[in-house]
């Protein structure tokens, strides 16, 4: 499979067409391509399965039609019927995309927060998960929270290279429940040292403490509350600590951001960085 695969899972809510619209708009900053896929659950009955197809395929048309030629040549469609987040994952591990872009409702309920994890949890690509209230296309602005795990130095590779497509400027920020001068220091000289990275390729940064209660979602909130404050376009996480918190991380830090952002979550696996 070539580069700049953009794999989109649809269910056609306001949510999945944002997802779309961001996939078609990155498609054609990299010269990539666009796998629209909807999955029609399995509980559905087979007696309707027919006209339910039919149905299916003429909203995705619909879709499509909106661009001109070279655009649609972009963008492949395709139906599945079967369990929905194992058929995404299974045409995930078949398309090796190089992101998968997906709307998620996750801040309605538990259930679709939680389908939203479980996928999160067995994807390799990196996940723009958009489940907030955002709805302008591109990316001027982008939240990178850094802490002092090992993992940053995947995440500045994947900011640097959307950073690039979208000339982008990075906020490197760290929030923090610690408030003693020495966990403040040896944050302030990551973010520093991130911060150089990102200048010495020539890409506009800033960088920034954020100082908050103790607690996985009290960091949570502060992220999500700067990154409305700067109206960023993007907050890039990883996934999967390799640590023995790494179950903690997934179910506390991630489900907290994507809960309550209003901005797409840009979710990281190591495992699928060191794949690629």
């Amino acid at each position: 499979m070539s580069k700049n695969v953009i794999l989109v899972p649809t269910n056609f809510s306001s949510r999945a067409n944002i997802a779309y619209h961001q996939s078609i708009n990155f498609a054609e900053r990299t010269n990539g391509d666009v796998y629209l896929l909807h999955v029609i659950p399995q509980k559905a009955k087979q007696g309707n399965l027919d006209l339910e197809i039919d149905v299916i395929h003429n909203q995705v048309l619909k879709l499509v039609e909106d661009h001109d030629n070279n655009l649609r040549r972009r963008v492949h469609t395709r139906i599945e019927y079967g369990p929905v987040n194992t058929t995404i994952i299974k045409v995930e591990k078949e398309l090796k995309p190089d992101f998968m872009f997906i709307g998620s409702d996750a801040a309605r309920n538990d259930h679709n927060r939680s389908i939203t994890l479980k996928l999160i949890d067995k994807i390799s690509c990196p996940m723009v998960v958009f489940a907030g209230r955002f709805d302008k296309i591109g990316c001027d602005k982008i939240v990178l929270p850094v802490d002092l795990t090992k993992e940053t130095k995947q995440k500045v590779d994947i900011t640097q290279k959307i950073a690039r497509i979208y000339g982008s400027k990075v906020y490197v920020v760290s929030a923090t429940g610690a408030h003693d001068d020495s966990t403040l220091q040896k944050l302030d000289k990551r973010i520093s040292d991130v911060k150089a990275i990102f200048d010495k390729l020539k890409i506009e940064c800033e960088t920034r403490i954020l100082k908050t209660a103790q607690g996985v979602e009290a960091m949570a909130n502060a992220v999500n509350d700067f990154a409305d404050d700067i109206e960023a376009s993007a907050i890039i996480i990883m996934t999967r600590q390799e640590t023995k918190l790494q179950k903690f991380f997934v179910g506390s830090m991630a489900t907290e951001l994507i809960k309550k952002a209003n901005v797409p979550i840009v979710c990281v696996s190591p495992k699928g960085l060191i794949n690629k």
